[in-house]
């Protein structure tokens, strides 16, 4: 029987450091190409499409607190 691990195929989906980074370069192909061109608007709509991802995979402040207490 073939077992299959789908926390770690999960957890390597979507790599919150890596979605951090490329909002990090989307913000400056922005500054590069203009926040009101048209180009500008695309690359900021998907900057906060990211983002809201980013929101929504990290724990909660008070989940994070209680890992940092745990570790100690």
């Amino acid at each position: 029987m073939i077992r299959k691990n789908t926390s770690s195929e999960e957890d390597s989906f979507f790599n919150i450091a890596q979605a951090r980074w490329v909002i990090g370069v989307l913000g400056l192909l922005i500054a590069v190409v203009g926040k009101e061109s048209l180009l500008g608007l695309l690359l900021r709509q998907l900057r906060r499409e990211i983002d809201s991802l980013i929101q929504d995979e990290e724990p909660s402040p008070a989940v994070q607190r209680a890992a940092r207490y745990r570790d100690n």
